[in-house]
């Protein structure tokens, strides 16, 4: 290439490096703010799974309780006292253990 073809194309480039840098910075602010959105998602998303979370935990301890359990072993399971110098027999090794 000639001196005076480069020097006329110069200018040209030169604006064609211009728009493409500006045309990239734009790019990178869209896929800031894309990635900005992507974050705020999931922490919605980990917010309301630690919420859930902590509602079932709760819904846990209450099922759990040891009046509950009785209760529904005593409803579903017939379970019953001891009585007095009743016997209780352990089937798995073969124990009986007077109260």
């Amino acid at each position: 290439m000639s001196r005076n073809t480069l020097r006329d194309v110069s200018p040209f480039i030169s604006v064609l490096l211009l728009i493409a840098t500006l045309f990239g910075l734009v790019l990178l602010k869209m896929e800031v703010r894309r990635m900005g959105y992507s974050v705020l998602q999931a922490s919605r998303d980990y917010s309301r799974l630690k919420d859930h979370n902590r509602m079932l935990n709760m819904e846990y301890a209450k099922v759990t309780r040891p009046e509950n359990v009785r209760k529904y072993a005593e409803s579903r399971l017939t379970l019953s006292d001891a009585r007095e110098g009743q016997i209780i027999q352990l089937v798995g090794r073969r124990a009986a253990i007077p109260q």
